[in-house]
């Protein structure tokens, strides 16, 4: 049984609304689907809200949301929650939130997890943000007790595991099949990491890597491509929240039928493959010395 369908939406905490607006939707490329008092909804696609930003004294990453596969799974959700003696609350407000219904509870590391059913949509996607934007793939962050909580994401929410490096990442796939829709990582504490926006071509990511660029916002991550999913993308600095938003390309799905989790060692190539260094050219070193006496062979034809 499916009960987590997809990565859903971030509740963000900014301490100005207006500059969150600006932030997110001159660098994210999200649009304002609207604002209510303090809270404004910002997407990328036909779904209400990819983010929502709430203004106070905080900033930084609140809650994350992902979507349940339906109603049903909320029962088998609560039941799970009880056996592991985690408490959760249970509301929905739509006129509030813009979804139906609601769970949220603290998972095993401390982090704010809400799942959702009931969304409101948007008639059309955003149109004229510069970048064709495919899909809210995914969110990463640290988490401590990390074998504690790996395993009830994958025993409680259903998270299949896509790939590992070595005991320290753990990348999970929910029921829309993508290759990661979270990442964990071990820490000694929680904090929110990064969030990432699958768009449509490598012409999509250069183009959001140069816009931001262009104003001074600084690159966590330049251009890199991902030795577990393969996709390429590029990693800019939400400073004021202290984190990072990622746009890529190329992020697969997996069949459940045939795919096996690797374990990737910790080297900076699993990180972007195409840090792996290179062979040293064959004339170096032992093939220096025969290329110097090929050179003083006499030329064809002298005598």
């Amino acid at each position: 049984m499916t009960i987590v369908q997809t990565f859903g939406y971030l509740a963000i905490g900014v301490q100005n609304l207006d500059e969150g607006i600006e932030f997110y939707g001159r660098f994210a490329r999200l649009d304002l689907t609207e604002r209510i008092g303090r809270t404004a909804f910002m997407t990328g696609g036909t779904e209400h809200h990819w983010v929502r930003l709430e203004e106070g004294s905080n900033a930084g990453v609140r809650r994350i949301g992902y979507e349940l596969a339906g109603e049903e799974a909320f029962t088998t959700v609560k039941d799970s929650l009880k056996e592991w003696d985690i408490s959760f609350e249970e509301g929905g407000d739509p006129a509030r939130d813009r979804v139906t219904h609601w769970l949220r509870f603290a998972d095993p590391g401390g982090t704010e997890i809400e799942l959702y059913t009931g969304m409101y949509t948007r008639g059309v996607a955003p149109m004229g943000t510069g970048v064709t934007m495919e899909k809210f793939l995914h969110g990463g962050w640290e988490t401590p007790n990390f074998a504690r909580t790996t395993r009830f994401y994958q025993e409680v929410l259903g998270f299949k595991p896509s790939d590992w490096i070595g005991e320290k990442v753990g990348f999970f796939r929910a029921g829309d099949k993508f290759h990661h829709s979270m990442v964990l990582l071990s820490s000694d504490k929680s904090a929110f990491n990064h969030f990432c926006i699958q768009v449509e071509s490598l012409d999509d990511v250069m183009r959001f890597r140069n816009n931001a660029l262009r104003h001074g916002v600084v690159l966590r991550d330049d251009v890199l491509r991902h030795a577990p999913s393969g996709s390429i993308g590029v990693y800019l600095k939400d400073e004021a929240r202290g984190m990072a938003v990622e746009f890529c390309v190329g992020h697969p799905k997996i069949d459940d039928e045939v795919h096996k989790p690797r374990i990737l060692p910790m080297s900076p190539e699993t990180a972007d493959v195409w840090r792996a260094p290179l062979p040293e050219p064959s004339w170096i070193g032992g093939g220096l010395q025969e290329m110097t006496s090929l050179s003083g062979m006499p030329e064809v034809g002298s005598t």
